[in-house]
């Protein structure tokens, strides 16, 4: 008779057991269940424009932003804020406000600013605008400068072509320090998690056009013109720069990149520090 009941007993100890250990299972598979619901689902990798020598790719709700994917950001968004495709009246506020998520409040501001001023002008009719990259003077590591954790400026030399009724009327080498900025927005309407915040307290540089030349050649950097006379702004809000002689620029031998500045003629006007 004892033999039965200590099977009895030792089946209903088994029996408690698997009861804590279903128990257990239950609870691990609740909190599994819901760290997979509050995981990140978005990750963010950066690939710089050149794969030939391989990359290390870091995937993280928020990685360090290398200076390859600034540069690029900063080129091309720049690029086609300031392509004015058939009238710039029309072709200028258009991009300002398709980019719209890609531009800070304040450049937003500046630029609209800057398309108002130049429309009352006369300025943007039947107005065509191009920028493009300079062959050999693309992405270079001193071309990026860190302006702290979530800022940083880059300078971007490209050449700016602009027709009117179909006449070339401007054909120039400008190079904008533009000050990229961390931007937290819409994943769907900012997928880079960047935005201009155009020139921050600097201004745009035009390079002498045979230094520009040079420097294809050897693909070495141009450095702004060293000697000019500041603007002052006008009665207008308008920017007239003064007029002074500037000593023709000669290609950095070390490659670095100097501070731009810009000479202008006194029949070149600038608004807000955005080049005419």
């Amino acid at each position: 008779m004892s033999h039965f009941v200590d099977a009895l007993a030792q089946a209903r100890s088994e029996i408690r057991n698997q009861r804590w250990v279903i128990l257990g299972l239950s609870v691990v598979a609740l909190y599994a269940m819901y760290n997979w619901r509050v995981a990140t689902t978005h990750f963010t990798a950066h690939f710089p424009p050149d794969l030939r020598n391989g990359s290390s790719i870091e995937l993280r709700e928020k990685p360090v932003v290398p200076d390859t994917t600034v540069y690029t950001f900063a080129f091309y968004i720049w690029q086609q804020v300031n392509r004015w495709q058939v009238d710039g009246s029309k072709n200028y506020g258009e991009q300002i406000h398709a980019l719209r998520n890609y531009l800070t409040p304040g450049c937003s501001a500046q630029l609209m600013a800057d398309k108002d001023l130049r429309h009352k002008t006369g300025e943007l009719v039947r107005r065509t605008r191009a920028l493009m990259e300079i062959p050999g003077l693309g992405y270079r590591p001193e071309r990026v400068q860190i302006l702290g954790g979530n800022a940083w400026k880059a300078l971007v030399d490209l050449q700016l072509q602009e027709t009117q009724s179909g006449v070339t009327v401007k054909d120039t080498y400008i190079r904008y320090p533009l000050r990229v900025v961390r931007y937290d927005v819409d994943r769907e309407k900012n997928p880079w998690q960047l935005a201009i915040d155009c020139f921050g307290t600097e201004r745009p540089a035009r390079l002498d056009a045979k230094a520009v030349e040079v420097a294809r050649g050897v693909h070495a950097a141009v450095p702004a013109t060293r000697d000019s006379v500041g603007a002052q702004p006008s009665a207008t809000g308008s920017m007239e720069a003064a007029q002074g002689a500037a000593a023709r620029p000669s290609i950095a031998a070390s490659g670095a990149i100097e501070p731009p500045t810009l000479p202008r003629p006194s029949t070149d006007s600038v608004s807000e520090g955005i080049p005419r």
